[in-house]
């Protein structure tokens, strides 16, 4: 994978993307569906909520994630990152919901304001009479979380341990922690919906052919602010960005970091091959192989660029020995809505 220029000036564990989908109530009526007024009163329908869905997101955010999952889904390990990701949303299988098939890209922002909060909104093809039925109806187990009606700033929430969804339209959702998804509420409540996506940002989505983007302001609080200090790879850097995929053989990485003076770039890029390599070594001496099959650095002007291959095999054993196991498949707590539906559909054919 190459770094072009664009991306260097462009551009928590990963799977730690944690619960999906859904913002907002579908509401009823002959009309468009209303979602949000602006400041002028012009109302704002469903359908332009989806021409723009990251307009949702509030400005301020420290690190962002994109997935590609169209594009994840095409390798081994793609599959294999995707069913994990999937086996730990807090969804009852009754909501006929499945993350690989009906999500076409996820995108999460990071804040950090009194801890570490996140909001995603979720792009794709979602049943929201289904999702809520099968929400409503779940009432927990004895391993899996109860998920937990609430209502704020007028919309209807569903979460499990403080992480949760709330649909909005069928192609458009909200998810995130109880403060990350408030925070949005309050920007539509508050007619505060603008494009606040960071320029950065913009330019990591724009990147063609590729199944992920992150990345992280270093300079945007005092909690991101103290890790060029404490860590000597990251020493004078203000932005990290990142675009990769999961082809062979397993995860590729090509990133920039940008810091305030070309020292500090070379500085930081033999400080990487340094930890590389201490990586492969611990790595061993832990049974885990020889994860890192490429790394490469370089110093271009005030930028350090890196390209990193990660063996996908290595990548999996990471996954199952030091990733909590995904809770077991929720479960509904009685026939259902869907039985119901077969029943009432089978008694209806049977009369007369």
């Amino acid at each position: 994978m190459t770094v072009t220029r664009g991306t260097r000036r462009g551009r928590r564990a990963t799977t730690l993307l944690a619960s999906l989908v859904a913002l907002l109530q579908l509401a009823c009526g002959s009309g468009p569906e209303v979602i949000l007024r602006t400041a002028d009163g012009a109302d704002v329908t469903g359908p332009e909520i989806d021409r723009d869905p990251l307009q949702l997101l509030p400005p301020g955010s420290v690190a962002w994630f994109h997935l590609d999952v169209g594009t994840a889904g095409q390798s081994d390990l793609g599959q294999y990152v995707l069913a994990d990701l999937e086996a730990r949303l807090p969804l009852p299988e009754g909501a006929g919901f499945s993350l690989r098939r009906d999500v076409s890209q996820l995108n999460v922002a990071v804040y950090s304001m009194q801890g570490m909060d996140f909001a995603g909104i979720a792009i794709g093809t979602f049943d929201p009479a289904k999702i809520t039925a099968a929400a409503l109806e779940y009432k927990g187990g004895s391993l899996a979380p109860p998920l937990v009606k609430t209502e704020y700033a007028g919309r209807t929430l569903f979460t499990a341990q403080s992480i949760g969804f709330s649909i909005l339209t069928p192609r458009t959702a909200l998810f995130g922690n109880e403060i990350g998804m408030r925070r949005c509420l309050d920007r539509i409540a508050e007619a505060r919906v603008a494009d606040d996506v960071p320029p950065w940002v913009k330019e990591l989505l724009a990147t063609p052919n590729t199944a992920f983007s992150l990345g992280g302001d270093l300079s945007a609080n005092a909690v991101t602010a103290a890790l060029p200090r404490r860590l000597a790879l990251l020493e004078g850097a203000s932005q990290v960005q990142a675009v990769g995929n999961f082809t062979p053989p397993g995860v590729n990485l090509a990133g920039t970091v940008h810091h305030a003076d070309p020292g500090a770039a070379s500085r930081s890029a033999t400080a990487l091959l340094e930890v590389g390599g201490s990586l492969n070594v611990y790595a061993q001496l832990l049974g885990l192989g020889q994860p890192l099959r490429k790394l490469e650095t370089r110093a271009v002007g005030t930028d350090t660029q890196v390209v990193l291959a990660v063996d996908g095999a290595a990548v999996k054993l990471l996954m199952r020995r030091f990733l909590p196991a995904p809770p077991p498949p929720l479960q509904h707590s009685g026939p259902g809505w869907a039985a119901a539906a077969r029943t009432s559909h089978a008694l209806a054919e049977a009369t007369p």
